[in-house]
């Protein structure tokens, strides 16, 4: 370590509290702490223990799990997963355009930010119930296109523009029996698609079952579109 003013080599001068090496100037006595070296976006993680968070973050541990599991803070797992989350998008933007495909399948994720629609008593439009619009090409499994917003005909619009952008030829692509499906596809996608609706049936929860665990499905209907 050298001086940033005197130019002359500086000598160990104990260690801060959270352990790094300190040290201290003989000329001018002012005293500096070990560079650390930064990493991804600015991050002091090494990048095994980044990766080891995004693998766990992959199978779904939660952020406690992870913090007891690598001991790192949920502040950094926090910063770790928008960073990812982010250059992820942007590799998806660059890569997924005009793909061939044969088979489509398109779902919805539901989510909360904040809290549950219900509870939105502010009606801000960044809280509530959140669904993740996904389309993945069935055979590859490759995710095509993804949109985040609302259970309502524009966001699903949105959605279907996306995929319009990131395929190429014509395909067989199958939806819920969501609604607005059926003019989104239209209007994004015109005649170059075969649509049809995969429509499950719910048999009625048993007393213990209606909470934590979803109905069990008695039937499938296919309903060509």
């Amino acid at each position: 370590m050298t001086c940033h003013n005197c130019r002359t080599k500086c000598k160990k001068f104990g260690k801060t509290r959270k352990g790094q090496q300190r040290f201290r100037c003989c000329k001018c006595l002012k005293t500096y702490s070990e560079p650390k070296n930064e990493y991804l976006g600015g991050m002091y993680t090494p990048p095994e223990q980044v990766e080891a968070v995004i693998r766990l973050l992959v199978e779904g541990c939660s952020i406690r799990s992870i913090q007891r599991l690598t001991g790192v803070h949920q502040v950094t797992i926090l910063k770790i997963l928008e960073l990812a989350g982010s250059r992820c998008e942007r590799l998806l933007e660059e890569k997924a355009h005009e793909v061939p495909v044969k088979d489509v399948q398109c779902d919805e994720i539901w989510g909360f930010v904040g809290c549950k629609q219900k509870r939105n008593y502010d009606d801000d439009p960044a809280r509530g119930d959140a669904f993740c619009f996904v389309a993945f090409e069935r055979n590859t499994k490759l995710v095509l296109a993804w949109h985040l917003g609302k259970r309502t005909a524009r966001d699903t619009v949105a959605f279907t523009e996306k995929l319009d952008q990131a395929t190429q030829g014509r395909f067989q692509i199958t939806t819920d029996g969501f609604a607005p499906y059926f003019d989104a596809i239209h209007t994004s996608l015109g005649t170059r698609v075969d649509y049809a609706q995969l429509i499950k049936v719910y048999g009625s929860p048993a007393d213990d079952e209606h909470r934590y665990s979803p109905a069990s499905v008695v039937e499938v209907i296919a309903k060509p579109v």
